[in-house]
């Protein structure tokens, strides 16, 4: 666990200082029983993404290895759209009394709380973070063609030729916008944004030669990479990725990097402690297993020492105000 607590002391070199905020989640004082036999009841777990994306399919374990613990089903309810509003405005709107639980992604959660100037809710202060399951993020990848074998060269021809070389992601305000803004801000270059509404269409363009440069989701593109029909020169995360491990995180690169993608539990603000507590040691088990590490590694996610309810939230009050410095200094608005 200290290595997890190090880990989140690095302070990235954005241009942005250091970050102090007094949880309020922090020194909660466990509590020793489930209340009234919790749950007598179906849980309600839900998912602000479609069936069978990467978080739907995650959840779904979680869920279903929950239900087996507990006694009580876990039911898996998707509520996609409005870039994980809905989902999360579901989630607030039932009572705080941990039969309604959020399963939910970085991109749904902390991004788009970054780029919104109003939102239906408060992030910091309507949701109580549960657990962090994995650490993850995307390749910056290029067309085999290209004649650049690391970032440091593609920055350079970006340089001598700022209006030639344009890169996807997966639209406008998504983590690969906001991710390769911060690098190109960081070295006064620019680069054509060309926004997508899907990685499989970032990845097929990319191939297809119409793109030159991509952040493309860590398990789609395996194939396309060993393959060879795209090269990625690095991991815009703080982990090697456990299928990739060749593919160099941003720092290993020289370039200051600590902000991740995960996947992650929530609930309600106000939800009983204990629950919150047993959720957590009960998910942290699994993952600490055989079988949920393998399927960590299956989706190409590595797997971090495991959290404490405090320290996710802790490392959220953390990165939110860098990813929203990053939208702000970018100008970078959500689509409407």
């Amino acid at each position: 666990m200290l290595q997890a607590l190090k880990r989140r002391e690095i302070i990235t070199r954005l241009g942005v200082g250091v970050v102090t905020v007094a949880a309020p989640w922090v020194n909660i004082q466990a509590q020793t029983a489930l209340p009234d036999g919790w749950p007598r009841k179906p849980v309600r777990l839900i998912i602000p993404s479609g069936p069978g994306a990467q978080t739907d399919l995650f959840a779904r374990y979680v869920g279903d290895s929950l239900s087996k613990t507990f006694g009580q089903p876990f039911i898996a309810d998707n509520k996609p759209g409005a870039s994980g509003n809905i989902g999360a405005m579901a989630a607030l709107q039932a009572p705080p009394d941990g039969y309604t639980l959020l399963f939910s992604a970085a991109s749904f959660t902390i991004v788009p709380a970054a780029l919104h100037t109003t939102m239906p809710y408060d992030l910091l202060r309507d949701l109580t973070p549960i657990v962090q399951i994995g650490v993850g993020g995307l390749f910056l990848a290029v067309a085999p063609d290209m004649p650049v074998k690391s970032v440091k060269e593609l920055f350079e021809l970006a340089r001598k030729d700022p209006d030639k070389y344009s890169y996807g992601t997966t639209g406008i305000g998504s983590t690969g916008h906001l991710i390769m803004a911060a690098l190109l801000q960081q070295r006064g270059l620019k680069m054509s944004h060309a926004p997508y509404k899907s990685s499989a269409e970032v990845l097929r363009d990319l191939v297809g030669g119409i793109l030159q440069v991509a952040w493309l989701d860590t398990t789609s593109s395996l194939g396309a990479l060993q393959a060879g029909k795209v090269r990625a020169l690095a991991h815009g995360s703080t982990y090697r990725a456990p299928r990739s491990p060749d593919i160099p995180p941003l720092n290993d690169v020289g370039i200051p990097w600590n902000l991740n993608g995960w996947l992650g539990l929530f609930a309600r603000t106000g939800s009983p402690m204990p629950i919150i507590r047993s959720i957590n040691a009960e998910v942290n088990k699994l993952m600490e297993g055989e079988e949920g590490k393998a399927r960590l590694t299956a989706m190409n996610v590595a797997n971090p020492p495991p959290t404490t309810p405090e320290e996710f939230a802790q490392m959220i009050h953390h990165d939110l105000p860098l990813w929203r410095k990053i939208a702000v200094d970018n100008q970078i608005k959500p689509q409407s």
